[in-house]
């Protein structure tokens, strides 16, 4: 006789059906808390109820800078980057700031820092490392790409983004060591058309091949 599976927690959906499940992650997104900054004031506000600033971290109102999950950035970014409302970017705008603010009382001029060249972002989830770099959820391209996957189970999950041969993004899961090979060769936009699933193929030294 079958007995059905009895799951640790389970979730029902609005269309009624209910899923039995090991655990549940929350994602709900994150909406900028402008209000009690722009009550009174002349700051530019974006779709995303974000705090608009250009490329030098500068709002609407002179002399005001803001960075963080509280703004949105405004000018044109990299192929590559995007703006996602997470600590890692909130640190890096928030450096990028002080050092434009600082240019800027100097006036000295200041290039768009490099970190704004290619989205990454690292962190730890369940103990696993897990690394996302450039359009990692193939953001933006459409159906004008293709993916690669290579999943050991219990060690590691390494996905790529690849548009016209060459690598836009990945997703590394676990000790892969791979980022920084990944990372060189998104900024690089070398054609990667003649090596197929020899990328993911876990016999060959993929880090020492491109080093």
């Amino acid at each position: 006789m079958l007995h059905a599976k009895v799951w640790p927690v389970y979730v029902e959906l609005s269309n009624g059906r209910t899923f039995g499940c090991d655990f549940i992650v929350s994602a709900t997104g994150v909406i900028p808390n402008t209000e009690p900054i722009v009550q009174g004031n002349n700051i530019e506000i974006a779709e995303d109820f974000g705090i608009k600033v250009d490329d030098h971290m500068r709002t609407s109102v002179s002399g005001v800078y803001a960075a963080g999950d509280v703004c949105t950035a405004s000018w044109e970014p990299s192929a590559l980057w995007q703006q996602m409302r997470l600590w890692t970017q909130a640190r890096q705008m928030g450096w990028y700031a002080a050092r434009c603010m600082a240019a800027d009382a100097l006036g000295e001029p200041i290039e768009l820092d490099f970190c704004f060249e290619l989205f990454s972002h690292i962190t730890k989830f369940f103990n696993y490392k897990v690394v996302l770099l450039g359009k990692y959820n193939a953001q933006g391209l459409g159906r004008d790409h293709e993916l690669m996957v290579r999943c050991t189970k219990g060690m590691e999950y390494v996905k790529l983004v690849l548009r016209g041969g060459r690598m836009v993004g990945a997703v590394l899961i676990g000790d892969t060591n791979l980022e920084e090979t990944f990372e060189n060769l998104i900024l690089n936009q070398m054609d990667l058309s003649a090596y197929g699933e020899d990328l993911l193929n876990p016999s060959i030294d993929i880090e020492d091949y491109f080093d």
